[in-house]
C-alpha cells in the first residue's frame, strides 16, 4: 500500500494541528498569545513552557487577559476555594473551572492563588529538587560537604514531601561535626481552610550528642492568610519522642504538644522567602521545651537552576549533656529542580 506525497503532508499537518490543540494557551493584556505547556501558577507567576525556547517563561499573573488549559488542575482560589477539574476563560477578566462531574462554575481570573497542572500517570504527579554545597580550605585541612534532597507529590486531597539535609564538616585537631535531619510529612485538605497534618522527622547531630531522635507527629492545621502575595498558616498537635544518644544512659521516650507556623511571602518575581517554626511543650517531662525553627531564600535561575540559603536552629532547655542546648546551620548552595 503506498501512500502519495499529498495524503502524507495531510496527515503531517492532522498531527501538528492535534498536538497544537492539546497546546495550553494565554492572552496578555497587550494581546500577545503564547502557546505552550502551563506549569504552574504560584506566587502571583505563571510558568509556562514552550518549544520554542530555551528556558520556561515567567509571566506576571496580573498581566494574563485569558487563559486555556488542556490537562485537569488542582486550583486554589482566595478564602481558599479548592477546586479539582479543567479551567479555561472564555472572555477578558473570567474564567471557569469544570468539575469532574461536568458541572462548572464561573469565577473571576484574579481570584485564582494557585494551579497545578496534573498528570493522569502516576508518577508524573512527583516532584522534587537536589541542592549539592562543598567548601575547602587548605589551613586544617577544612573540608565541608552539604547535600540536600526534596521530593513531593499532589494528590486530589493530599499533599505529601520528603526532605532531607546532611551536612559533615571535618578539620585537623578537631572532632568531625555531623548532622543529618529529614522528615515525611502528608496533609490532608479539609472544608473551610481546615486540614490534617502527620508527620515523622528525623535529626541527629554531633553538637547535641545527638545521635538520633525519631518524632511522629499528628495535628490540626488550618489556613489564616491565603492570598496571590502570602500565605500564612498554624498548626497544632501533640508527638512523640524516641531519643537515642551517645551516651546511652540518657535515652528515652517523651510526649509533647507543640505549635507551628509557617510564613511564605513570594511577590519577589524570582525571589522565594519561606520561614516557619515548632514549639514543643513537655507532657511527661514538665518543664522541658524545644523549638525548631528555619528560613529559606531561594533564587530561580534559567534551565531549573537555582541557587539557595537555609538558616536551622534547634533548641531545647534540657539537653542531655550540659552546654549543647543549641544548634543551628547556616547552608547555601547551587541546585536543580526535578519536574
Amino acid at each position: 500500500m503506498t501512500i502519495s506525497i499529498h495524503n502524507y503532508l495531510l496527515l503531517l499537518l492532522l498531527i501538528g494541528l492535534t498536538t497544537y490543540a492539546q497546546n495550553d494557551t494565554i492572552r496578555l493584556k497587550n494581546n500577545d498569545i503564547l502557546v505552550g505547556e502551563i506549569k504552574s501558577l504560584s506566587t502571583g507567576i505563571l510558568t509556562m513552557e514552550t518549544s520554542y525556547s530555551d528556558k520556561d517563561f515567567k509571566i506576571e499573573f496580573n498581566k494574563v487577559e485569558t487563559l486555556s488549559i488542556g490537562r485537569k488542575c488542582f486550583i486554589t482560589l482566595t478564602n481558599d476555594r479548592r477546586f479539582y477539574g479543567n479551567i479555561r476563560s472564555e472572555n477578558s477578566g473570567g474564567v471557569t473551572i469544570i468539575l469532574e462531574d461536568g458541572s462548572s462554575e464561573r469565577f473571576q481570573l484574579n481570584e485564582l492563588i494557585n494551579l497545578v497542572e496534573v498528570f493522569d500517570e502516576f508518577w508524573k504527579r512527583f516532584e522534587g529538587g537536589i541542592d549539592l554545597g562543598y567548601n575547602f580550605t587548605k589551613a586544617s585541612n577544612n573540608a565541608q560537604f552539604t547535600i540536600a534532597g526534596n521530593v513531593g507529590f499532589i494528590g486530589e486531597k493530599w499533599r505529601n514531601k520528603a526532605n532531607i539535609n546532611v551536612l559533615n564538616s571535618s578539620q585537623d585537631g578537631l572532632r568531625d561535626v555531623k548532622r543529618v535531619d529529614a522528615m515525611l510529612e502528608t496533609i490532608r485538605l479539609l472544608p473551610k481552610k481546615w486540614y490534617m497534618l502527620a508527620d515523622v522527622s528525623f535529626l541527629s547531630n554531633t553538637e547535641q550528642s545527638l545521635t538520633g531522635r525519631v518524632t511522629p507527629s499528628l495535628g490540626l492545621g488550618r489556613f489564616i492568610k491565603s492570598t496571590n502575595k502570602l500565605y500564612f498558616g498554624v498548626t497544632v498537635g501533640a508527638t512523640y519522642n524516641i531519643e537515642n544518644y551517645e551516651d546511652t544512659s540518657f535515652n528515652k521516650t517523651s510526649s509533647e504538644a507543640f505549635l507551628g507556623s509557617n510564613f511564605n511571602m513570594y511577590d519577589f518575581k524570582d525571589f522565594d522567602l519561606n520561614t516557619g517554626f515548632k514549639f514543643y511543650a513537655g507532657i511527661s517531662e514538665r518543664g522541658r521545651f524545644r523549638l525548631d525553627y528555619h528560613i529559606t531564600l531561594k533564587y530561580d535561575l534559567p534551565w531549573d537552576f537555582y541557587i539557595k540559603t537555609e538558616f536551622t536552629l534547634n533548641y531545647d532547655n534540657q539537653p542531655a549533656v550540659s552546654g549543647t542546648d543549641l544548634d543551628y546551620i547556616f547552608s547555601s548552595g547551587f541546585g536543580f529542580k526535578l519536574d
